[in-house]
C-alpha cells in the first residue's frame, strides 16, 4: 500500500521544480501570462501535498492545470511562452497518466515518475518569461 504515496511524492517533487520557472516578463500580456503560469504552478505544487493519498484526484488536478497552462500560454501573445506552457502542460498530463495507471494496477515496484520532460519544460518557461 505504501507504493502510491512514494510515486505521488515523486510526482509532487517534479511539479515543485516548475514552481520557480515563471518569472517577470516583457510586455503586459506576456507578464500577466507568466504571472498566471507561476500561480498555476504554485497551486499544482500545493495540491500535490494535500492529495498525496488520492492519485486519481492528483491526476485530475494535473489535467486541469495543464488546460489552464495552455490557455495562459495562448494569452501571452508570445510564441516562446506559449510553446513552453504547452510543453509543461504535456508533461503534467504525462504525470497524470502515470498516476492513473499506478492507481489502476497498484502492482509493481515503486518508481518515481520520469520528470525529465517536466524539468525541461520548466526551464523553457523560465527562459521564455525572462526574455
Amino acid at each position: 500500500m505504501h507504493r502510491k504515496p512514494i510515486r505521488i511524492a515523486g510526482a509532487c517533487a517534479l511539479v515543485a521544480t516548475l514552481a520557480t520557472s515563471a518569472a517577470a516578463c516583457g510586455n503586459d500580456d506576456k507578464k500577466a501570462a507568466c504571472d498566471k503560469l507561476q500561480d498555476t504552478i504554485s497551486q499544482v505544487s500545493q495540491s500535490g501535498v494535500s492529495q498525496n493519498n488520492d492519485p486519481n484526484g492528483l491526476a485530475r488536478n494535473y489535467y486541469n492545470s495543464a488546460t489552464a497552462m495552455r490557455q495562459e500560454g495562448r494569452d501571452s501573445g508570445d510564441t516562446d511562452v506559449e510553446t513552453a506552457a504547452n510543453d509543461a502542460a504535456s508533461a503534467l498530463e504525462q504525470l497524470g497518466q502515470q498516476l492513473t495507471a499506478t492507481d489502476r494496477d497498484g502492482r509493481g515496484v515503486p518508481q518515481l515518475p520520469n520528470g525529465t520532460g517536466l524539468m525541461s519544460a520548466g526551464d523553457r518557461i523560465r527562459s521564455a518569461c525572462d526574455n
